[in-house]
């Protein structure tokens, strides 16, 4: 038998040359590979969005309503009035806590959660003195306007919750985000309806049921793609999407 020089695997001895190039070569090839598609696959997810919520509890003063969702008019924000709606600290509403408040200018603790021209104060609802009188708001200059019809619409878009899209979590759209969408808007956190177009073109709206704040029923809806029917109108700084359940079908 001709005596041959080929490396020979032995459990206990080092490992032969010729493999140790190869799983060397083959492991860097694959963490090369496997960066490479992690990269790719995270440029095809949209962009979770410039929502923050600064955690910094502070202040503010308006005018507060419950409805058709808790809100307050205030200037606070950059010197103009603007609608900012409320929600508890967690996956909640505050409509219910208003009460004797409602069209009355108050004081508010509450840590701001914002995207754009959309905002959001979350108050300590479990502290006692998170809402309190204000008689030194200028009431006149803080009303409540009456909201401006805009148009009928007929657009396709996803159902999602105001707190977690104007950034108290990313991201805040799609099936991932289903479960906690649906507990929140299901614990009074006002609905809203984001629509994109084919050009990028997107808008947010504030989901109500003939002027009236949505129910349960809107909850198998949320975070599927849907198309709804309604009217919009422009409410101070907010838009307002009025739409029925019987309005909002599955796509």
């Amino acid at each position: 038998m001709t005596k041959r020089d080929d490396d020979f695997f032995v459990g206990y001895a080092p490992s032969p040359v010729t493999d140790r190039r190869f799983f060397l070569a083959a492991g860097l090839a694959l963490t090369a590979g496997a960066a490479g598609l992690a990269a790719v696959v995270a440029k095809l997810q949209r962009p979770p969005g410039p929502g923050s919520w600064d955690m910094t509890v502070r202040d503010w003063t308006g005018v507060i309503t419950a409805k058709p969702y808790a809100m307050l008019r205030t200037a606070d924000l950059d010197g103009s009035p603007r609608m900012v709606l409320l929600s508890c600290l967690g996956k909640c509403g505050v409509a219910a806590l208003i009460g004797a408040y409602e069209a009355q200018t108050v004081r508010i603790k509450g840590s701001l959660i914002a995207r754009g021209r959309h905002a959001m104060i979350a108050v300590p609802e479990l502290e006692p003195d998170w809402i309190a009188p204000s008689p030194a708001v200028d009431a006149g200059a803080l009303g409540f306007p009456k909201p401006e019809f805009i148009t009928d619409v007929d657009l396709a878009g996803e159902i999602l919750d105001s707190k977690c899209w104007f950034g108290a979590m990313r991201p805040s759209e799609g099936k991932g985000h289903k479960a906690c969408a649906s507990l929140c808007i299901k614990g009074g956190i006002p609905p809203a309806f984001f629509a994109r177009d084919t050009k990028g073109r997107q808008a947010l709206m504030i989901l109500t049921d003939d002027a009236a704040a949505h129910g349960p029923e809107l909850l198998p809806y949320v975070a599927d793609p849907v198309r709804v029917k309604g009217r919009v109108s422009r409410w101070g700084d907010l838009l307002l999407l009025n739409a029925p359940v019987r309005q909002i079908k599955r796509i």
